[in-house]
């Protein structure tokens, strides 16, 4: 396996930087989710989570004391909210079901003023009007959907835009599958009251709408999960293919366009390594151009130019944050000062003023959970207004070293190491490796990781592997993974493994394997391929028999299920068997822990339940741990305590002894 110079780490020693926290201050959501300043620049809202509560505030960004806001029943949360005036915040509940963990969103939108006046439902499935129905005045209508503001129509003070998706009603229960045609519907904010405009020729399509409510370019996928665009040049115009209408290339999709409509964006890739980036399409000149185009990664997100909607700075991660800029550009030049002035830390851009005269700024890092900024353009100043999970003290906090190797085939393999603090010269700590789910699309980053922080402040080093199929490195990088889940990107992980142990930072005689969903799954497949590696393995809502995905996973109710796990894992029998723990719990030496919840509907419980039995098969005792109303993945704060207090003790019983 071929190598290069990877960091150079910084071991601190002060013992009080090295102290142990409670896990409380690991396991506790956010207090802040998002943050959005008023059109106007008067008012911030904010989604706040109090003690499993999320409530929507209203702040007065003066002085950024709470002027209103709304508190859900006992369980439920505000699911997202978004200014649609400079007075006026749309916003969606998610309820908690007796029978879940986590709230569920319910497909309904509300209304509110900042002063708490005119609260209003206006659209859901609990939204019709009784009145008479002799009269001709239009009521509010019931609507079985999923809704997606899309235009704020800023020439209708009276009206938004909505894309609506319809639900699919299976066995007395509805589903939003994406199978029906996608709805476009102009929505009165104080009333309700809709109007249908059209509806889309494709099911799940999705619009993309200027400010004016004009929609000419709309985006979807087929049942094999292939992506396309068309373009009509007016409402009554015949829908072309992307390809076909300018020229471009196939696999170019659009995702936003600029506020007068002139300009279409899309994405796609770039190069000869397939890296996703963003285009623009001037629609007058019809000339493509790359608006960054500079990357050794994928384009992770885009900070936008206020008065025109488009983007002027791309941020990736070959390892830290990358800035790619528009040249000549007001706000690129904002941004580039703003990354100098705080330093070794991310700086984004998270909304604007109308105007673009003030601009809500948000800064994190790998040790700091985020923090908010007023920046005022014209006094060019910025005023701190919000820490996030100001419990933690940053310099508590482990960073984040960024590394690559080149595997035997010359695949390069990104990844990071977080080192715990305070170790003394030439000690060589416990790791554990923590693989994420997806696993496609999906990537390690650089930032704040509640649960890595917590396994370094207990001592451990962790270690974090953007093996192939992962996102953020090309198309190509990502399709070397299809149907292999269970081949060379487990592969991946053990060279990645073995690497940081061959370079001394770690005791490579113990070491535990973790991760969730895919994650959990590759965990127990890493011990399959390796059983001598690893002292422990954690499976969390792992899928264990892949022929699951198939039979027992709600993505295959949805559009493009079947299409993807065809592409992804394939139909061969013997593949899928090969590819399957269940059929190797023989070969795990370590020792096992099993984490599942028993309403998981995307890796049905089934999947742990038949792991157990494969092990009890064999005669080999694993400890497991079933959440009798947790989906996939946890909500409430006492569940994700339990979850962190049982990986701190199992890792520490079967990794020391």
């Amino acid at each position: 396996m071929k190598t290069c110079l990877i960091f150079a780490l910084l071991l601190f020693c002060s013992s009080v930087l090295a102290s142990k926290l409670p896990i409380d201050q690991f396991s506790k959501h956010s207090d802040y989710l998002d943050m959005t300043i008023s059109p106007d620049g008067k008012h911030l809202l904010a989604r706040v989570q109090h003690e499993g509560e999320v409530s929507l505030v209203f702040l007065d960004a003066k002085n950024m004391k709470i002027v209103g806001g709304v508190r859900p029943k006992e369980g439920d949360a505000i699911h997202s909210a978004q200014w649609v005036s400079d007075e006026r915040v749309v916003y969606q509940f998610a309820e908690k079901r007796l029978r879940y963990d986590a709230p569920i969103a319910t497909g309904e939108l509300f209304a509110i003023n900042v002063d708490g006046s005119k609260q209003e439902m206006l659209y859901g499935w609990r939204a019709r009007e009784n009145g008479d129905r002799s009269t001709r005045t239009k009521k509010r209508e019931a609507s079985y959907a999923t809704p997606e503001i899309i235009s704020l129509l800023v020439d209708d003070e009276k009206n938004i835009l909505i894309l609506e998706h319809p639900w699919t009603l299976e066995h007395n229960q509805w589903y939003d599958l994406r199978k029906k045609h996608s709805v476009i519907s102009k929505l009165n904010i104080f009333n309700g009251r809709k109007t249908k405009v059209e509806v889309l020729p494709h099911p799940g399509a999705h619009a993309i709408a200027n400010k004016f409510g004009e929609i000419n370019f709309i985006k979807w996928h087929d049942e094999n999960l292939e992506v396309h665009g068309a373009y009509r040049e007016k409402r009554d115009s015949r829908w072309l293919e992307i390809v076909d209408a300018f020229g471009v290339n196939k696999d170019l999709v659009p995702t936003g366009t600029s506020n007068d409509g002139k300009k279409i964006l899309l994405t796609g890739s770039y190069g000869k390594r397939d890296l996703n980036t963003y285009y623009v399409l001037d629609l007058t000149s019809k000339k493509l151009s790359p608006i960054f185009d500079d990357m050794v990664a994928d384009i992770a997100y885009t900070n936008r130019e206020p008065l025109t909607n488009m983007p002027v700075v791309g941020i990736s991660y070959p390892g830290k944050p990358q800035y790619h800029y528009v040249e000549e550009n007001k706000t690129a030049k904002l941004h580039k000062m703003l990354v100098e002035a705080f330093g070794e830390q991310e700086v984004n851009i998270t909304s604007s003023t109308r105007d673009g005269k003030k601009l809500l700024v948000r800064v994190s890092s790998d040790v700091n959970p985020g923090e908010y900024y007023i920046f005022d353009t014209e006094k060019m100043g910025a005023e701190f207004i919000w820490s996030n999970r100001s419990w933690l003290d940053p310099r508590t906090m482990a960073p984040m070293q960024a590394f690559q190797f080149t595997t035997e085939d010359n695949m390069v393999i990104h990844g990071y190491l977080t080192m715990p603090l305070a170790l003394k010269e030439n000690e060589k700590p416990p790791m554990v490796v923590v693989i994420h789910g997806g696993p496609h699309g999906i990537s390690e980053t650089w930032g704040f990781n509640s649960e890595v922080q917590f396994l370094a402040n207990r001592g451990y080093a962790v270690l974090q592997v953007n093996f192939r199929g992962s996102g953020g490195y090309g198309k190509q990088f990502e399709q070397a993974g299809y149907r292999q889940w269970g081949g060379k990107m487990i592969k991946d992980i053990t060279d990645a493994t073995k690497y940081v142990v061959s370079q001394g930072y770690v005791d490579g005689e113990k070491m535990c394997v973790y991760g969730a969903s895919y994650g959990g799954y590759a965990a127990l497949m890493a011990s399959v391929r390796e059983p001598e590696l690893y002292n422990c393995t954690i499976g969390y809502v792992g899928i264990y028999d892949l022929n699951y995905a198939y039979t027992d996973s709600i993505y295959m109710k949805s559009h493009g299920g079947r299409g993807y796990f065809e592409k992804v894992l394939g139909t061969n029998a013997r593949e899928l068997a090969q590819f399957s723990p269940v059929n190797y719990a023989d070969k795990i030496k370590s020792d096992v822990l099993l984490i599942h919840g028993e309403k998981d509907s995307i890796v049905s419980v089934k999947n742990a339940q038949a792991m157990l039995t494969s092990f009890e098969a064999v005669g080999k005792k694993v400890d497991y741990i079933n959440f009798e109303k947790g989906g996939h993945g946890l909500f409430q704060e006492a569940g994700r305590r339990q979850v962190y207090a049982a990986l701190e003790e199992f890792i520490n019983q079967h990794i020391n002894k």
